[in-house]
């Protein structure tokens, strides 16, 4: 009795300590509008932008480092480009600079994948 009374404990005690895997939610997916860095030309940074042909339903995440290499290789040469997008939230907000000084806040997004 006593032994299981202490396997029982131990089980209980591990599911409790256990971290969360994912504190930040699910993987989502959205066709996404997609932005190299344009500071050269007066445009934004990286930036992700969801409902893109509806100014008034715009959404625009900032990816993170990590994302940022992921967006360049899709891109190629391109400044922008339509793709679908599996992301998550970090949880984060950035700022992202854009030309003649403005910038704006979004929430940070670590992309896992790009087609």
């Amino acid at each position: 009795m006593k032994t299981i009374l202490i396997t029982l404990m131990t089980i209980f005690g591990l599911a409790m300590c256990r971290e969360n895997d994912d504190p930040t939610g699910p993987e989502l997916r959205n066709d996404a509008m997609l932005y190299a860095n344009g500071l050269a030309y007066d445009g934004c940074e990286h930036h992700v932008a969801l409902n893109w042909n509806d100014p008034n339903k715009v959404i625009r995440y900032a990816p993170d480092a990590e994302s940022v290499g992921l967006v360049e290789s899709f891109l190629g040469n391109e400044p922008q480009k339509q793709g679908n997008i599996i992301y998550k939230f970090t949880g984060h907000k950035r700022t992202v600079q854009c030309g003649w000084g403005s910038k704006f806040e979004a929430d940070e997004i670590t992309i896992v994948s790009i087609r």
